[in-house]
């Protein structure tokens, strides 16, 4: 007989009884892999056991927030977020912005950060949901990002079939300009931005309060983010997850610049031993 027993954020145990086989599954949440213990038993009755560890680079925790890197305008950029540990791939579908993407590129930014286990995150700025919805599916977006009132203002309906991104913005004070849902609707995540998102700007972290909001996975934090910053604003506010897109951008304000993004990365990785 022999009892095999394995916990891990997504593992199997799996028991072997009088010739019949069981697998159970167990979810142990921060743990990623515990290890692997055996047991034997001879027909005498005595027992042995072996314990399998992990090598040193597996199973360790990670502590540091997760990275959405925004205002990405080809899928070669999306290609470098992906595989630089971006989490959530943004573009812009606003026409007015500099960084705003055709649909076509859209829909291939979507299909390249998926290849890399990245979702795509469309950003929205006051359109009506008709348009919103048809982009979205045209575009195969994961998540919608929603800024303005008007936008805003159809989360009642657009959250009971798609994943939100609702944006709130601070002034330069850190003070928010605009509030949460007075409901409570099934949102992804909320995000916290300057007055001008995408401009590279931030507010005062000091000053600033989170109110209390619920969400699927928490908050992100954007306004003027980059390399040089981020851990002192993610230690300020304790996000769970940051939001960059001029501070990983080339000198024309729009293409990203794949050091920049390494940049950002090595020092949002680097969190995870300060927290």
């Amino acid at each position: 007989l022999v009892v095999a027993l394995e916990i891990g954020t997504s593992s199997s145990a799996t028991r072997i009884i009088g010739g019949a086989q069981f697998s159970h599954s167990f979810y142990c949440l921060g743990r990623p892999r515990l290890p692997l213990i055996k047991m034997q038993y001879s027909s005498n009755k005595r027992a042995s056991a072996s314990i399998s560890l992990p090598s040193s680079a597996e199973g360790v925790e990670r502590n540091e927030p997760i990275v959405k890197m925004c205002g990405i305008t080809s899928a070669r950029d999306a290609e470098f977020a992906a595989k630089a540990g971006a989490k959530l791939i943004g573009m812009i579908l606003w026409p007015k912005s500099k960084r705003s993407v055709q649909r076509s590129e859209a829909k291939e930014i979507s299909r390249v950060a998926k290849s890399y286990g990245a979702e795509a995150v469309g950003v929205f700025v006051d359109d009506d949901e008709e348009t919103i919805l048809r982009v979205a599916d045209s575009c195969n977006l994961q998540l919608i990002q929603l800024h303005g009132d008007s936008s805003r203002a159809l989360v009642p309906a657009l959250a009971k079939n798609n994943r939100i991104v609702y944006v709130l913005n601070a002034d330069a004070d850190g003070k928010l300009i605009n509030s949460p849902p007075s409901e409570e609707y099934d949102i992804d995540w909320f995000l916290v931005d300057s007055a001008e998102g995408g401009s590279g700007k931030g507010f005062n972290w000091d000053n600033f309060r989170m109110p209390s909001v619920k969400s699927k996975n928490g908050w992100l934090l954007a306004g003027g983010l980059h390399a040089d910053n981020v851990c002192q604003a993610a230690s300020a506010l304790k996000p769970n997850g940051v939001d960059v897109s001029s501070g990983i951008c080339s000198p024309d304000g729009i293409s990203k610049d794949p050091k920049r993004i390494s940049s950002f990365m090595r020092s949002v990785q680097s969190l995870s031993s300060r927290r």
